[in-house]
């Protein structure tokens, strides 16, 4: 898939032609999940984009719900079944890109992707965590079910069923479910363009290749250069090659901002009592330490710092290109003084000559007067 074409084609159809660079990263972590899945059916691909679009407000990044849950059921300590629990202290409100709500779901989700969601329901707002829960919710991963409602993508997308709009149930019955098909439709239609794009890249290159010429001509051309020209064409290179330090910069900048980016993400690291019997509830010991970790901060000063290597890099390549603009007409005046020079010595040659002839002549003629003179 050509992801340019892909970003270009949705951020026309659905963004207002303004695809932000936070919602272009969320789409992003979307698409990775679904590689990492083996997701390669493009409708699959599509409505979960589309459920993402539809939950998070359009901002494509795991959202908390408004309200947190107040004045609905799961707002409550309380579970689906109706049962009061007290542990975890935790209310278990729409997160994520999917809106994951109710204690059983944050349970359930927690023990398949392996990831404490009970005790810390806000790990559904990672973006990679979250992710993961939108795929693994929708399609029959490893539990071998939908595990949001109990149907899931394949039930919906098949070889012999095509029902976006049916296929809301697998996340909450047929709440706006035609509307979700819309999105849906974008999404698959920007999807397919940027595959038929990414397959012509593919093909254009072997056919050109097949369309051998019936007769081929060859040119041969002579060119001349003086030393104004030569020196013209080396300041070319030397600005191509200030051109690639400053992208080989630009690049650079690129991947220390990704680092730091990634390093955003927080880390939870969870001590359990292994003395502790295990607990019924959860199946686990009781928790002895949390450590949790957060490096976002880091992000705003490499950036600045990049900001700052970008600005004096391009001084440099200004200064650069002043200074080759002054070397090039340095020598342009040098080679008018060469040619002025020349012709200035072509005329003394001439006038040394006429001045030897007029010696010459003076001799010859002195000569002859003299021989007249001695004649009478």
């Amino acid at each position: 898939m050509d992801k340019r074409v892909f970003f270009d084609t949705i951020g026309r159809s659905l963004f207002n032609g303004r695809l932000s660079l936070s919602r272009r990263d969320g789409i992003e972590t979307k698409l990775s999940a679904f590689d990492v899945y083996g997701i390669t059916d493009e409708r699959w691909r599509a409505y979960m984009l589309a459920t993402s679009y539809h939950e998070t407000g359009g901002t494509m990044q795991p959202v908390e719900e408004t309200g947190k849950g107040k004045g609905r059921p799961y707002g409550e300590k309380r579970k689906q079944d109706g049962t009061v629990y007290t542990y975890p202290d935790r209310l278990y409100f729409g997160r994520g890109d999917v809106q994951l709500t109710w204690y059983e779901n944050y349970e359930r989700m927690g023990k398949l992707l392996g990831y404490p969601l009970l005790t810390h329901p806000e790990l559904a707002l990672e973006p990679d965590i979250s992710a993961r829960i939108l795929v693994e919710g929708m399609t029959r991963g490893s539990s071998n079910r939908g595990d949001f409602t109990g149907v899931s993508l394949e039930d919906y997308f098949n070889d012999h069923t095509d029902d976006p709009v049916n296929a809301r149930r697998i996340v909450n019955g047929l709440d706006c479910a035609r509307r979700i098909a819309e999105y849906h439709r974008k999404f698959l239609e920007a999807l397919k363009i940027a595959f038929v794009a990414f397959v012509a890249v593919l093909l254009l290159p072997s056919g050109l290749a097949g369309c051998k010429p019936g007769r081929v001509v060859t040119e041969r051309i002579v060119t001349r250069t003086d030393s104004s020209a030569v020196q013209m064409l080396s300041d070319s290179l030397y600005r191509k090659e200030a051109q690639i330090a400053f992208l080989q910069a630009d690049v650079k900048r690129a991947r220390a901002e990704n680092i730091r980016l990634r390093s955003e993400t927080r880390r939870y690291e969870i001590q359990y009592d292994t003395t502790a019997p295990v607990d019924t509830v959860t199946g686990k010991q009781r928790v002895l330490r949390e450590i949790i970790t957060s490096t976002g901060i880091r992000y705003g000063k490499v950036t600045e710092e990049a900001e700052e290597r970008h600005e004096e890099m391009f001084a440099a390549r200004e200064n650069f290109a002043v200074e080759d603009r002054n070397r090039v007409l340095t020598v342009d005046k040098q080679t008018r003084e060469d040619r002025a020079l020349k012709e200035k010595t072509t005329t003394l040659r001439f006038n040394y000559k006429l001045f030897l002839a007029g010696v010459v002549a003076g001799m010859v003629i002195g000569v002859g007067m003299m021989r007249l003179l001695k004649g009478i």
